[in-house]
C-alpha cells in the first residue's frame, strides 16, 4: 500500500502546480514592449520560481537578468540576478560560482540597504558552506541570520533557517537537537502555510527517522513531503524523497521496488543536474546490489559513485574557493590601507612608504603561502587518488575471490552429492540381488509380491553410465586438467582405469570404491594392482601421493 501511494503520487502531472505561475510570468514578459527595469524584474522572478523546479532554467534566466541589469545599470536587478545565479549554482553543486555570485549579491544589497535580502543572501551563503562541509562556519552564519530575520519579524525565513540547522545536526548525529529544530520549523511553516517549507521540513524529518530506524515515522514524513513537494513542483525535493523512500523500501526488504525508486531518482537528478542527489542515489544502489549478492552490478554503481564524487568534491575546487575568499579579503584590506594612506599622505609621507612596503611584504608572503598550499594540495590529491585506486582494486579483487570461492564450494558439494549417489545405487543393486535370491525360494503368492517390489525398485534406477559422465564433468571442474594429464602421460589407461584414478584422487578407500563401482573389494584390489603396473609404480609408492604430485 505504501509503495502504491508513492507511485501514484509520483505519476501526477507537474504542469498543474507552480508551473502555472511560471507560465503567467512568461506571458507577462512577452507582453512587454521595452527592456525596462520592470522587464528585468520579471526575468529575475522567473529565474527565482525555477529554483525548485529546474536549476538549468533558473541559471538561464539569472544570466539573462544580470546581463540586462548591467546594460541598464539597474542595481536592484543586479542584486536579484546574482542571488538567483548563486542559488542555482549551489543546486547544481558548483560551489565556487555560487559563492562568487552570492557575495556579489550581498555587497549589492548592502549598498541598497535592503535588510531582508542581506539576510537572504547570508542564509544562501551558509547553505553553500554547509554543502562544503564547513559546518562550523555555516552554523555561525545561520545563528546570525536568525537574529536578522527575527528583527524583521520574518517567521517563515526563521523556520527555513531552523530546517537548515536541523539538517547539519542530522549529519553530525545530534539527533535530539535536529528533531527540536525540525519540529519547530514544521510548526512555524504550517502556521504560515508555507507549503515549500512544510515539504522540506517533512523531508528532513523523514531522513532523521530513517537514521533512528523508526520506519513508521519515516514513512509518514516522507509521504507528507511528497504530497506538499508535488503541490509546489519541488523537483529538488521530490528527487530527495525518491531516494529516502528507496532507503525505507530497502529496510523492508522490498529490493525491486527500492531499485525502481533509486534508479528514477538518479535519472531525474542527472536530468536536472542535481549532482549531490545523483551521488546519493548511486551510493544507495551500490549498497542495494551488495545486499542482493550482485557484485558486478554493485561494482558498476560504485564506479559511477566514485567518478561523480571526484567531480563534485574535488579538492582543487575547494582550494579555488579558499583562494577566492582570501583574494577578496586581500582586496578589501588593500583598499582600506590605500584609503588610510591617502588621508594621511599629506601629513606623513614616511608612514605612506612604510605602509606600501608592508603591503608589498604581505603580498609576497601571501603569494609564497598560496604556492606552498597549492603544492601541498597537489601532493595530497595525488595520494588520495592513489589510495582510491588501491581501494577500488582491492574491492574488485575481494569480489572476484568471493565469487570464485562460492563457485568452488558449490562444485565440491555437487561432487560429494554424486559420490553419495553412487553409494546409494550400490545399495540399491544389493537390494535387487537380495530380492532375486528370495524369489527363488518364495511361494507363488510371495513371488507376485516380490515382482511388484522389483518393479518399484527398477523404476527408481538411473543409468549408471550417465551418472559417470555427470560425475566426470563435475570432477574435472573441481580438479581441472587431472584426467587430461593422466591420459597424456599414460595413454593406455582405459575408462575403468580412469574411474579408479578419480575415486583414489577423492581419497576413497577400497570398500567405498567397491560400493560405488558395484564390484567386490577383491576386484577393486585387483584393479588397483593392475593400475599400479600401468603407472609403472613400485609397491611402496602411494597412488594418491602420485596423483597429487601429478596434479600440481
Amino acid at each position: 500500500m505504501k509503495t502504491f501511494f508513492v507511485i501514484y503520487i509520483l505519476s501526477i502531472s507537474t504542469l498543474c502546480f507552480s508551473q502555472h505561475k511560471i507560465d503567467s510570468l512568461k506571458t507577462l514578459l512577452d507582453n512587454q514592449v521595452s527592456k525596462s527595469e520592470f522587464y528585468v524584474d520579471i526575468v529575475n522572478d522567473i529565474g527565482y520560481q525555477y529554483w525548485i523546479v529546474n536549476s538549468n532554467e533558473s541559471l538561464k534566466y539569472g544570466k539573462r537578468g544580470l546581463k540586462l541589469s548591467d546594460s541598464l545599470n539597474y542595481k536592484k536587478g543586479q542584486a536579484k540576478a546574482n542571488r538567483v545565479l548563486g542559488v542555482a549554482y549551489w543546486t547544481r553543486g558548483n560551489h565556487l560560482e555560487a559563492i562568487k555570485h552570492l557575495n556579489d549579491a550581498l555587497k549589492q544589497n548592502k549598498a541598497l540597504n535592503d535588510l531582508e535580502n542581506i539576510a537572504n543572501c547570508t542564509l544562501n551563503l551558509a547553505m553553500v558552506y554547509a554543502a562544503l562541509n564547513d559546518e562550523e562556519k555555516a552554523l555561525n552564519m545561520y545563528e546570525d541570520v536568525i537574529n536578522q530575520f527575527t528583527a524583521l519579524n520574518l517567521k517563515s525565513r526563521i523556520a527555513t533557517t531552523f530546517t537548515k540547522i536541523g539538517s547539519i545536526y542530522i549529519d553530525q548525529n545530534k539527533f535530539e537537537e535536529a528533531k527540536e529544530y525540525l519540529t519547530n520549523a514544521l510548526k512555524m511553516h504550517t502556521d504560515e502555510n508555507f507549503v515549500y517549507g512544510i515539504a522540506e521540513a517533512h523531508n528532513r524529518l523523514g531522513v532523521l527517522y530513517i537514521k533512528l530506524d523508526e520506519k513508521e515515522q519515516a514513512y509518514y514524513h516522507i509521504q507528507k513531503a511528497i504530497i506538499n513537494g508535488r503541490a509546489v513542483n519541488d523537483a529538488d525535493g521530490m528527487t530527495s524523497n525518491l531516494i529516502q523512500y528507496g532507503k525505507l523500501l530497502i529496510l523492508d526488504n522490498e529490493f525491486d521496488t527500492a531499485e525502481e525508486h533509486l534508479v528514477l531518482a538518479a535519472k531525474r537528478a542527472k536530468e536536472k543536474n542535481l549532482k549531490r542527489y545523483e551521488l546519493e542515489a548511486y551510493k544507495e544502489l551500490k549498497d542495494l546490489k551488495r545486499l542482493e549478492g550482485k557484485p558486478d552490478e554493485a561494482l558498476n554503481y560504485y564506479d559511477k559513485y566514485i567518478f561523480l564524487k571526484d567531480s563534485i568534491f574535488n579538492s582543487e575546487k575547494t582550494m579555488r574557493i579558499a583562494a577566492l575568499e582570501l583574494n577578496n579579503e586581500i582586496e578589501s584590506n588593500k583598499k582600506e590601507l590605500e584609503l588610510f594612506a591617502e588621508k594621511e599622505y599629506t601629513n606623513n609621507i614616511i608612514k605612506w612608504a612604510l605602509v606600501l612596503g608592508l603591503l608589498t611584504l604581505v603580498v609576497v608572503a601571501i603569494i609564497y603561502y598560496l604556492n606552498l598550499i597549492k603544492r601541498t594540495s597537489q601532493r595530497r590529491e595525488l595520494q588520495i587518488a592513489k589510495e582510491e585506486s588501491n581501494k577500488t582494486e582491492l574491492e574488485n579483487s575481494k569480489l572476484k575471490q568471493q565469487e570464485l570461492r562460492q563457485k568452488l564450494d558449490y562444485r565440491n558439494k555437487e561432487l560429494t552429492s554424486y559420490t553419495l549417489n553412487f553409494v546409494q545405487k550400490s545399495e540399491l543393486f544389493q537390494q535387487l540381488k537380495e530380492k532375486i535370491e528370495s524369489f527363488k525360494v518364495a511361494s507363488p503368492k510371495q513371488q507376485e509380491h516380490i515382482i511388484k517390489d522389483l518393479n518399484h525398485i527398477i523404476r527408481q534406477h538411473i543409468n549408471i553410465d550417465r551418472d559417470w559422465e555427470d560425475f566426470k564433468r563435475y570432477f574435472e571442474e573441481v580438479h581441472t586438467g587431472f584426467i587430461e594429464k593422466l591420459k597424456e602421460k599414460h595413454p593406455d589407461l582405459s575408462s575403468n582405469d580412469l574411474r579408479i584414478c578419480a575415486l583414489i584422487r577423492l581419497n576413497l578407500n577400497i570398500k567405498e570404491s567397491a560400493s560405488i563401482l558395484g564390484i567386490t573389494a577383491e576386484s577393486v584390489k585387483t584393479a588397483r594392482y593392475r593400475l599400479r603396473k600401468k603407472l609403472n609404480l613400485e609397491a611402496k609408492d602411494e597412488l594418491l601421493s602420485y596423483f597429487l604430485e601429478l596434479e600440481n
